[in-house]
């Protein structure tokens, strides 16, 4: 059995997908802009992020999940964080703060249908019904037993970057904030070039 020195944990939106999903999905009723604002005050600590996120499934309520899923399956992914996790996937695991029900496009894309940790939703007669559970990126990473390397771009992402035995913030789809950028290890702005360096991890 190959040992392997690092495991690679990555958050989702705006690290492997170009763009935060939930904004997107919400062009569909015309609240993108209200969206989009909740989101980077999730995204910049400014909000608890339990209750902001569930503020924003709310606004999500109305439109059939079929149609977010149809949505989801065209938002474009980081091509070279795409192309490493479809490389290496037993050794990299996602974990994020969308729902498992909105997310579920992209996971099979990746092949990583097994491999998340991601808040839990119910549906019901075909739309999204309520958020079940919302995770903390620190009570999931904390529990890992094993050495691994954190890539995101959000506050609700430094804690497990702090956990990490090597941290990075990726900017390459959105303005980081100075508390992520204080707590990380290294900080990249272009998915090739962080394509190469987890490569030298491996």
């Amino acid at each position: 059995m190959l040992n392997y020195k690092y495991k690679f944990i990555f958050d989702l939106d705006s690290t492997i997908t170009k763009e935060e999903i939930l904004p997107i999905i919400a062009k569909e009723i015309g609240l993108y802009e209200e969206m989009q604002i909740l989101t980077e005050k999730a995204m910049n600590g400014e909000e608890d992020f339990e209750q902001n996120f569930k503020n924003r499934v709310n606004m999500l309520k109305n439109i059939p999940i079929k149609t977010i899923h149809k949505i989801v399956e065209n938002i474009k992914l980081n091509e070279y964080i795409e192309k490493f996790i479809l490389e290496n996937k037993e050794r990299c695991i996602i974990v994020t703060g969308n729902l498992d029900i909105i997310v579920k496009p992209i996971l099979k894309r990746l092949n990583m249908e097994q491999r998340y940790f991601s808040c839990i939703g119910t549906v019901k007669e075909g739309k999204i019904h309520t958020v079940h559970k919302v995770i903390n990126k620190k009570d999931i990473t904390k529990n890992f037993d094993f050495d691994f390397v954190a890539i995101g771009d959000g506050d609700n992402d430094v804690e497990m970057i702090k956990l990490a035995k090597i941290g990075i913030a990726f900017g390459g789809s959105r303005n980081l904030s100075k508390n992520i950028l204080d707590n990380s290890d290294y900080i990249f702005y272009n998915d090739k070039k962080l394509y190469e360096f987890l490569n030298i991890l491996l």
